[in-house]
């Protein structure tokens, strides 16, 4: 051990001078110089000029190793013996230093990443979060559900796709410029009073999506040590989050069903009122029933198959006598070709025609269903001197007066499509769809002698219903 490249030991005590002047020859490809005064420590010289301290040893395996501790320019000589001591003295308790340091560079480099990945992760924002929350979601939820989210969490300042002017911006769009890391009680509670005191449902329902938003990326690796999911449960934000508004009144009374049937009834465009009168007669959310394709539609077995926001798979419900001969109508309008007129004035067929795959179809709408029925619906409350009453009313209306014929709550909640919230609903009872049919005849038939609407099927030879007028 210590021999240099003139093939003997040259031991010398280190100064300043001689490690300054100690070169390699130009024919030798490596040159030692080697301290007396600490056992290994070495001074290594190349023909190019570079030296560097060196520390010579054997492990206690007899394997015999050389560490280099660094460039005399950057160690003192002082420094570079106190490293040669440390350095054996590890070698001495049976140590590597070598597999030690590589221990260390992969510590400070796990360490490194652990910081870069935490300063990385402090300035993710909810935006991004947000759009992978939905991207998680968007098959497991309708439609209708997801164009909520999205609605409340827009940019604002677009064209309007139906209408004049341009939209507004989200109740969520401010949280979502900011950070994750930024997010806390006292943030979320000044957002709720900000947005609360100019558009309270919409606060309302902002929260509650947040909410959820939340929970999910607490459960979530990647976001749950930015997030703490106890700041939405905080007492004093839930305080400053707006109540929810009652809808008991933004029903159709039982007095108000003939007035409201005559003016829907009375509607020029068949697709709008049977629309109309389907949302009251079925429950449906609106999007439900504008969705209904005729492949969802069975005559034969008086069905109806709805696309549901709660369940993916959709729901199965029943064609009552009544609404299925305002489907059977717009069916054979439908498929009734169009005709157009052509130079002479002579009337043809249109070229390339085909049926609707939608239910309520509509030649105008971009989509080629039903778009905005709120329009028609207004005048038709306009008409017949009823208050206001909102497309998501006629859904509350069909359970509100299904009470009046003694339907079972739970029957109500499978047909409207409302998510169990009981054991045995969830997990034991399952109607079916003759036992709805039951029911849900039974409700229209009801509703159809409240309103003084005279309708008969024949069925099978027998009557199926029969009402008129009530005096």
């Amino acid at each position: 051990m210590g021999n240099n490249c003139w093939g003997q030991a040259m031991k010398t005590r280190f100064t300043a001078a001689k490690v300054a002047a100690f070169r390699c020859p130009p024919e030798k490809i490596q040159a030692f110089l080697w301290d007396s005064d600490t056992n290994g420590l070495g001074l290594k010289a190349s023909p190019g000029g570079s030296k560097k301290y060196i520390l010579e040893s054997r492990l206690k395996s007899g394997e015999t190793i050389r560490l280099t501790i660094g460039d005399p320019r950057s160690w003192s000589i002082n420094a570079a013996q106190e490293e040669a001591r440390r350095l054996q003295t590890s070698i001495d308790q049976g140590n590597d230093p070598r597999k030690l340091l590589t221990a260390q560079l992969a510590a400070t480099r796990a360490a490194d990443d652990a910081a870069a990945a935490e300063e990385i992760s402090k300035s993710l924002t909810v935006g991004v979060a947000w759009h992978a929350y939905l991207e998680h979601h968007e098959k497991r939820w309708g439609a209708r559900h997801i164009a909520d989210h999205r609605n409340l969490s827009q940019p604002g300042g677009m064209q309007k796709k139906r209408g004049k002017g341009l939209t507004k911006v989200g109740v969520l769009a401010p949280l979502l410029q900011m950070r994750m890391a930024s997010i806390t009680a006292d943030v979320l509670k000044e957002w709720q009073a900000e947005e609360g005191a100019s558009r309270a449902n919409n606060a309302r329902q902002g929260f509650e999506m947040f909410r959820a938003f939340w929970r999910w990326c607490a459960s979530r690796d990647e976001y749950s040590t930015i997030v703490d999911a106890a700041i939405v449960e905080n007492k004093d934000l839930r305080a400053e989050v707006p109540s929810r508004k009652s809808k008991k009144f933004d029903v159709l009374e039982r007095a108000q069903l003939t007035s409201w049937f005559a003016a829907v009834r009375g509607l020029s465009n068949p697709v709008v009122s049977a629309y109309l009168q389907g949302l009251l007669l079925t429950g449906a959310r609106r999007e439900e029933l504008a969705a209904l394709r005729w492949e969802d539609v069975d005559f034969r077995w008086n069905s109806l198959w709805v696309k549901d926001k709660v369940m993916a798979e959709g729901r199965k419900i029943p064609l009552t006598p009544y609404f299925s001969s305002l489907l059977q109508e717009l069916k054979r309008i439908n498929e009734t070709q169009s005709k157009i007129k052509d130079m002479t004035g002579n009337t043809i067929d249109a070229p390339d025609w085909k049926p609707s795959p939608w239910v309520f179809f509509s030649k105008n709408a971009a989509a080629g269903r039903i778009a905005e029925p709120r329009i028609p619906h207004n005048r038709a409350l306009a008409i017949a001197g009823l208050s206001h009453v909102t497309l998501h009313g006629l859904r509350r209306t069909f359970a509100s007066l299904a009470e009046w014929v003694e339907m079972p709550r739970g029957i109500v909640a499978q047909i409207m499509g409302h998510a169990p919230n009981a054991t045995a609903e969830k997990h034991y009872i399952n109607r079916p769809l003759e036992l709805l049919a039951v029911w849900h005849d039974k409700y229209e038939a009801w509703i159809l002698e409240q309103a003084g609407i005279a309708f008969t099927q024949q069925k099978a030879g027998l009557c199926v219903a029969s009402v008129s007028r009530p005096r």
